[in-house]
């Protein structure tokens, strides 16, 4: 493979405009620069963890350490108890290829997310469940989008278990646009951040490998 080619394998695999998103909604939580850094590491801890579990062919591995040291330092920086939760459901949500588990993975991503956003603004937060319940509801759009290649993995997501039979391609863009929105509006920064925040979502969406 070409480097440039191996260069936007491993970009598409970090899926920017997950991270865009991620960041946009600690800036409307009033994160500092310790918790938003912490996270942000974490979150990229998770997807390294996330990408070395499910061994995808057609995905570049990272280094095979990298995932640690970027949670180590990530827990350092993030600096709350309630990362234990973040990470047990984090490690759940990698077992999705696991007979069983596929149906839950929405709900496992939705209370990591909780977990996390609650170790920064407190455990009963409204927009701690505001955060748990959207990337909950985005998954499972995630989920919508990919019928047709987990059916061929074999896993058993929750649209596939409910009878889902055609990929909804455009659904899990469309719901992250949504909840981007919903944190820009939150954080109450000019709407010129808006527009860019949306240009390199949709720009980098489909580097990630599928």
């Amino acid at each position: 493979m070409r480097s440039n080619n191996r260069f936007l394998n491993l970009i598409g695999q970090i899926r920017i405009y997950s991270l865009i998103d991620l960041i946009i909604l600690l800036i409307a939580i009033s994160s500092n620069s310790y918790q938003l850094a912490g996270a942000v590491l974490l979150h990229l801890s998770f997807i390294l963890y996330l990408e070395k579990s499910h061994n995808h062919k057609y995905r570049i591995p990272f280094p095979k350490s990298l995932w640690v040291l970027l949670l180590i330092i990530g827990l350092i920086l993030y600096k709350s108890y309630f990362a234990i939760g973040y990470l047990i459901f984090s490690f759940l949500y990698t077992r999705k290829n696991h007979p069983g588990l596929g149906v839950y993975s929405p709900i496992f991503r939705g209370i990591q997310s909780y977990f996390l956003v609650a170790g920064i603004i407190g455990i009963l937060n409204p927009l701690s469940f505001l955060a748990g319940a959207l990337f909950a509801l985005r998954n499972f759009t995630g989920d919508l989008r990919d019928i047709t290649k987990d059916k061929k993995e074999k896993l058993k997501t929750l649209p596939i278990v409910l009878g889902f039979n055609k990929d909804m391609k455009k659904i899990h863009l469309i719901f992250l646009l949504l909840t981007s929105f919903v944190w820009w509006y939150l954080s109450g920064i000019s709407i010129l951040w808006l527009a860019l925040i949306y240009l390199i979502e949709i720009g980098t969406y489909n580097l990630t490998p599928r």
